[in-house]
């Protein structure tokens, strides 16, 4: 079992629709690793998106949405939450992926994502078999089971509006799509305790 949250439409389908839109026609950049720039020659080996620049009332309305559902998250993984990072607003086209990695509180890695413990994904669109230019093929994401246990592997369902949360040390990936554009929205929950910057939205650290 790899341990998981589905909080199913923490939004609404005109939302998603109206977020998908946006994020299409936004300015935006090849999404990093945690948060460092420099490093687009390793970037195609393992992660290739786009990021998008959305607007600050966007931008508002899903720090809401994430700070709804704290108090969730707390009771079903136990853990005490504080601030949570600007969230990334991300555009998957054909053969984007992600390779298997993990998002932060890992014991030997001692940069900001060691204050991660709950990593957060919200879909904004379907992934179908069916070619309507809405949904998207491939751009699986899969929970890893513990390296300790038996090879375990998790393929989420993209539920529109959904949103998946799992500890920030288990390992997953993004299989590559294969048809269509895969857009979500991530972000990661801090532990609570002193962090950097200001409100819920406390680091501007944008790694990944």
């Amino acid at each position: 079992m790899v341990d998981h949250l589905v909080i199913p439409e923490a939004l609404d389908k005109a939302a998603c629709d109206a977020l998908c839109g946006e994020i299409r026609g936004a300015a935006g950049h090849d999404a990093g690793l945690l948060g460092r720039s420099g490093q687009k020659p390793a970037w195609p080996q393992v992660r290739r998106t786009r990021r998008a620049e959305v607007s600050p009332a966007t931008e508002a309305l899903i720090e809401r949405l994430l700070a709804r559902q704290k108090p969730d998250l707390e009771r079903h993984f136990g853990v005490a939450l504080g601030a949570f990072e600007k969230s990334q607003f991300l555009h998957y086209r054909e053969g984007d992926f992600f390779v298997p990695h993990q998002d932060g509180n890992t014991p030997l890695i001692h940069d900001e994502s060691r204050f991660r413990k709950i990593s957060a994904v919200i879909f904004l669109n379907a992934q179908s078999d069916d070619p309507s230019p809405q949904n998207y093929a491939g751009g699986s994401l899969v929970l890893h089971g513990p390296y300790t246990g038996p090879d375990l592997r998790i393929a989420l369902p993209a539920l529109p509006g959904s949103l998946v949360a799992f500890r920030s040390e288990t390992t997953h990936e993004v299989t590559p799509v294969t048809r269509g554009e895969r857009f979500t929205i991530v972000s990661w929950y801090r532990g609570a305790g002193p962090v950097s910057g200001e409100g819920d939205a406390a680091s501007q650290f944008a790694s990944q």
